[in-house]
């Protein structure tokens, strides 16, 4: 006691007092440090990676070297990291940095440490800022760097960094980059060929070009000169193989790139070991085509494209030289020659080369008339450094046939997207398709060589969509200048002509003429064209006169098109034209009858598609190889003759909806009109559009199982729809009509419109009547429909439906009970609700469910619906709607959503700004959320 009493008053209690206190502050606050470091860590980490992905981005993308004092600092940074992460292990049960300590000496160990290390992470941030960047000034001299011209705009530029990111990813060892010739691929590469070699991320970076008829021992020899290798002594290639093996695997990790590649090149002839994440080597490729990529077995294809129309005019002006030669009055036609270039930066610059330091506006416009006539032997240098490679492309394809096709799509105008369809019935017509017994199979052939074009880059995928194609404008020139070395075509397509050509200029080598798109009106004189094989005349809209003789001299003319043309009758002639294969007359709107087609045997596409004809063509049954019938949308057809169509036994597609003729159960009232068995006896249809005259007669046709083997289908009973071809759609427009379950519908069905049904109250009523691939359902002016199912239904009734419009259905006060919605329409993605007086509620629940779900529904809209009140009773949950349409609803005052139900894709709740206004809240925070979304009308 006297020692504690001693101890206790001595002058060192003070001091003893401030040290426990530490001590204990230290073991306190452990779990306050560890925080602390945890949060520090965090922020060391993400510095460091930052820093890393900096570095290696600049690297690749600019061939930038680090400083010394970064390197350090990451390799301080990863040491610093890995002996925080290792405490975890280190600490074991209760020591861990996350854990709880098991005694206090521990804890204030711990404690210390954990202090320490904050401290250190701190002042490694703080070194870590590297205001003055992060890499060296100057880069190191490479005597093997490449010579490289700059990257002509950012269209390439992004083609640049998106080649360094694949080489950056760890698991892509094989990339092809491919394009068409001239578009800039080898300026690319020599590029990032030399950043590569700068940046000593492989040991060894390879440049080897191939071309087109490449020998084994050169590409060898070319390798082994770059890898020091000595390959004089092996006389056989399986040697030489072996010898550059064996070199590479010397290496840490290589990349080659092959420049121009036409064929597949074997990397094991070569003696290339085969790259792959472990060896960390890549190996990269350009080429014309991407046939080659596929064969090459790339992990990844980058196609470069033409440069953006300023970029081009930007390298265009530069080449000219400068806004010293592109003087106000130039400009404007200096900009047309350089559009003419489309995007190609040989082009372009060979071009710019040509008209460089010239002041003349007359030279400017000469050479713009020479570029768009196709004609470049003016243009010094065009045809040898452009040309001539677009042609060994076209030579390169694989096939005579392939050639023809190609040529053939030089027929439509500049610049224009080429209806993929419409092309390939051309092809089919004139025989460069190989018959391949159906319709379907040619049609497939058709695609392919499409393909085969694409992957070639003679043609690509149209502005439109991936139903048309293009043609690049040089790549047509090149197809325009290799038809004319023997007077093969005639193209004059979109020119807007007011006269045909002149008859001296209807040579007898002749195979195909393009005037459609012109002014032209009348057609005569006599070409003497007896190869003409293809003939298009479409879209003259003007054209209203052909005279007797014009066809007189074309008997072997296999292709007519004179699609969208006023002619009001065809010359006699035509019926004499015994090999044609397709006559085309869409949109013929003046033309009522034709002459007589009996002696056209070889007939195999007849499109009369919106033409007002009052009658069959006569000897439309002699056309024993018609495949292709379309007489649909004309209006005007009132009579169909028995035994016509059931002679035309090889008939694939048949579309004669709204021809104006409906296709009865029988002939009982008149014995020479066609029936619906005519139809059924069609063994080869695979698509048909028909209106048939009543539910007996339609039933009659599904009863048959015929439409089992249909690829396509429209069909009306009463009338038709307006869906299409592709969606299997059905019509019923029949006022006697009381419900759906007397119509056997088809399962193929995908689309239905149910009109001017004045009796249906119900779309069906017994509750057994399915309709499970049913994707579409219009019900349109039905004044007494009460809903879609009068009593509970089986629960696959509408499990594929995926979009509901309901129009003018003034009776129908909800539109979805609960009941079927939980069990049938989970699948929905759009409801359109229009005009319907009477309708209250979209959604129905006597019990007031507090939730309904529709995880599919994209949108919902609602238009004039005067007495409607709610969406639903309860709270809508729909994730993935994104816009709600609500217009000339005035009683409709509260949105569907709770506060942590919004839908989180919802982009537009769209209204007039008196609805917005209107709207009432439950929760205030709710409005403050849906505010954005609004948006007035």
């Amino acid at each position: 006691m006297e020692f504690l009493s001693g101890l206790l008053s001595c002058s060192l209690w003070p001091l003893l007092c401030t040290s426990l206190g530490k001590q204990y502050n230290y073991i306190r606050k452990l779990k306050e440090h560890k925080e602390i470091l945890q949060n520090e860590l965090e922020r060391l980490k993400s510095r460091g990676n930052d820093i890393n992905d900096e570095l290696k981005s600049g690297r690749l993308q600019h061939g930038k070297n680090p400083k010394k004092e970064v390197t350090l600092w990451l390799e301080d940074w990863q040491k610093l990291v890995n002996a925080i992460e290792n405490m975890d292990t280190e600490n074991g049960n209760g020591m861990c940095l996350r854990g709880l300590c098991l005694n206090c000496y521990s804890r204030l160990k711990q404690s210390k440490r954990i202090e320490k290390l904050i401290s250190d992470v701190k002042g490694l941030l703080e070194n870590g800022r590297f205001t003055d960047g992060l890499f060296s000034a100057s880069l190191p001299e490479n005597q093997d760097s490449l010579p490289a011209t700059d990257i002509q705009g950012s269209t390439a530029e992004r083609k640049r960094v998106e080649i360094l990111q694949c080489i950056m990813d760890p698991e892509v060892s094989k990339i092809g980059v491919y394009g068409m010739g001239g578009v800039g691929k080898t300026t690319i590469m020599t590029n990032i060929y030399n950043q590569l070699k700068e940046t000593r991320e492989f040991d060894i970076v390879i440049w080897v070009t191939v071309s087109s008829f490449f020998n084994l021992d050169k590409l060898q020899d070319i390798i082994a000169k770059q890898l020091g290798c000595d390959l004089s002594s092996p006389v056989d290639e399986t040697s030489r193989a072996m010898g550059l093996h064996a070199a590479f695997r010397r290496r840490r990790n290589f990349l080659i790139i092959f420049d121009d590649m036409w064929n597949k090149v074997s990397l094991q002839d070569l003696g290339i070991p085969e790259p792959n994440r472990e060896n960390r080597s890549k190996i990269l490729w350009t080429t014309r085509s991407i046939r080659v990529c596929n064969s090459m077995e790339s992990q990844r294809e980058i196609k470069v494209e033409g440069l953006y129309k300023e970029e081009a005019w930007s390298l265009f002006k530069d080449k000219v030289g400068g806004e010293d030669v592109i003087s106000p009055e130039i400009e404007s036609i200096a900009k047309e020659v350089a559009e003419e270039c489309g995007g190609l930066p040989l082009a372009l610059i060979t071009v710019g080369r040509a008209l460089r330091k010239t002041h003349q506006l007359e030279v400017w416009r000469s050479a713009l008339q020479e570029l768009r006539s196709s004609s470049t032997d003016q243009i010094e240098g065009m045809e040898e450094e452009v040309f001539r490679r677009l042609k060994f492309s076209y030579n390169r394809l694989n096939n005579d046939k392939l050639r023809e096709c190609f040529l053939y799509c030089a027929l439509y105008p500049e610049d224009e997207d080429i209806d993929v369809d419409e092309l390939i019935k051309h092809w089919m017509a004139e025989g460069l398709i190989v018959e391949a017994g159906s319709w379907e199979r040619e049609k497939d052939k058709g695609h392919a060589i499409l393909k085969e074009l694409k992957d070639a880059c003679m043609i690509e995928t149209g502005e439109s969509d991936e139903n048309y194609v293009r043609m690049h404008d040089l790549i047509r020139d090149l197809a325009i200048i290799i038809t004319r070395e023997q007077s093969r075509f005639m193209v004059k397509a979109g020119l807007w002509l007011n006269k045909s050509s002149k008859e001296e200029e209807w040579a007898e080598s002749l195979e195909r003429v393009s005037l459609m798109e012109s002014k032209i009106k009348t057609l005569h004189g006599k070409p003497n064209c007896p190869r003409l094989l293809t003939l298009f005349l479409q879209q003259n809209r003007n054209l209203n006169n052909i005279s007797d003789t014009f066809f007189k001299q074309m008997h072997n003319l296999r292709v007519l098109n004179l699609s969208a043309t006023k002619i009001k009758s065809l010359p006699d002639a035509l019926s004499d034209m015994t090999n044609l294969h397709a006559l085309l007359l869409q949109s013929c709107k003046k033309l009522k009858c034709l002459p007589s087609l009996a002696k056209l045997h070889k007939l195999r596409v007849l499109d009369l598609n919106r033409v007002p004809l009052e009658e069959v063509p006569h000897g439309l049954e002699n056309l024993v190889k018609l495949r292709y019938l379309d007489i649909s949308k004309g209006e005007r057809l009132r009579s169909f003759p028995s035994g016509i169509l059931s002679k035309c036994t090889n008939l694939e597609h048949l579309l004669v909806i709204r021809s104006g003729w409906r296709w009865p159960y029988s002939n009982e009232d008149d014995k020479d009109k066609a029936t619906v068995a005519e139809i059924i006896s069609l063994e080869n249809l695979t698509l048909l559009s028909a209106e048939f005259s009543d539910v007996r007669s339609f039933n009659r046709y599904s009863k048959s199982g015929r439409w089992k083997y249909l690829k396509n289908s429209e069909f009306g009973i009463g009338g038709s729809g307006g869906f299409g071809l592709h969606e299997h759609a059905m019509c019923l427009q029949d006022s006697d009509l009381e419900n759906v379950s007397g119509v056997i519908l088809p399962s193929i069905t995908h689309s239905l419109i149910i009109t001017k049904c004045d009796a249906m109250e119900w779309m069906e009523e017994g509750g057994d009547i399915g309709f499970p691939n049913l994707q579409q359902l219009q019900l349109r002016g039905l004044p007494n429909f009460r809903g879609l199912c009068k009593q509970k239904t089986q629960q696959e009734t509408f499990r594929n439906l995926r979009v509901l419009d309901i129009y003018d259905c003034n009776q129908l006060k909800w539109l979805i009970t609960i009941d079927l919605l939980q069990n049938n329409l989970q699948n929905l993605q759009f409801i359109d609700v229009h005009r319907c007086k009477g309708m209250k509620e979209i959604i129905s629940c006597e019990t007031g469910l507090a939730t309904i779900i529709l995880p599919k529904l994209e949108k919902l809209s609602m238009f004039d619906l005067p007495v409607l009140t709610s969406v639903c009773p309860g709270k809508l949950v729909c994730d993935s709607l994104s816009m709600i349409s609500v217009i000339e609803c005035p009683n409709m005052r509260k949105l569907p959503f709770s506060i942590d139900k919004v839908p989180p894709a919802l982009k537009s709740i769209t209204g007039t700004r008196e609805w917005c206004n209107s709207l009432e809240w439950d929760d205030p925070h709710l409005e403050q959320l849906l505010q954005p979304f609004l948006k007035f009308r």
